[in-house]
């Protein structure tokens, strides 16, 4: 890695161990894990979305028949320009203005996430951590043991965001690989992506 030049300045080597444990989970949840298992997830959505464009209709819906429920209560603010439409009194969404036609699975995906998540517009790079952990606990499709592997990576995600060195000791860096190694195993990937990610995983941990 490179480090300053003659003229001063910080340096990797001036970094505390936690930070260096903070830094290495960071890269290896995203440019790792969340990279890796974006298509699968991708291919589940797709799944469960044409499910339900045969069972509800749900890209051919009107707004008083929408779906509302799948089982969360879904974010139809999130597709079609819906959260542009001025809002009633008291900030309440005008659902009666709202189209709500899922024309997609990726504007499928969009309304299991927190508006501010959703402005992805394909399963890339932009749907980020938050983004696939947010649907892999959500979205039926995935198993309840999948669910709960993905919230226990959400929490370790979400320590990581928060930027508190002191919490990245050992121990913890331990944990939070464990709950990534644990989400992989849960998934069901299919032929040796299981056994490669989970060892680019360990090989990460140990830098």
């Amino acid at each position: 890695m490179a480090t300053a030049g003659a003229s001063g300045g910080s340096t990797l080597h001036s970094v505390t161990e936690n930070q260096k444990r903070w830094l290495v989970f960071g890269i290896a949840l995203s440019k790792v894990l969340v990279s890796q298992i974006r298509p699968f997830v991708e291919i589940e959505i797709q799944r469960e979305y044409g499910n339900l464009q045969t069972s509800h209709g749900i890209h051919t819906q009107s707004t008083s028949g929408r779906l509302k429920h799948w089982p969360k209560f879904l974010k139809y603010e999130n597709i079609n320009g819906n959260d542009r439409i001025p809002k009633l009194p008291h900030g309440k969404y005008d659902f009666s203005k709202f189209d709500c036609r899922v024309m997609s699975h990726v504007d499928f995906a969009k309304l299991y996430v927190e508006n501010h998540m959703a402005k992805f517009n394909a399963f890339d790079e932009f749907c980020d951590a938050s983004a696939i952990l947010a649907l892999l606990g959500r979205v039926p499709v995935f198993s309840v043991d999948v669910q709960s592997a993905a919230g226990a990576v959400r929490e370790a995600r979400n320590a990581w965001a928060h930027c508190a060195f002191s919490e990245w000791d050992p121990v913890n860096y331990q944990q939070n690989f464990a709950a990534m190694e644990q989400l992989v195993k849960k998934l069901g990937l299919p032929g040796s992506s299981t056994k490669d990610l989970l060892t680019e995983l360990k090989n990460w941990e140990g830098k």
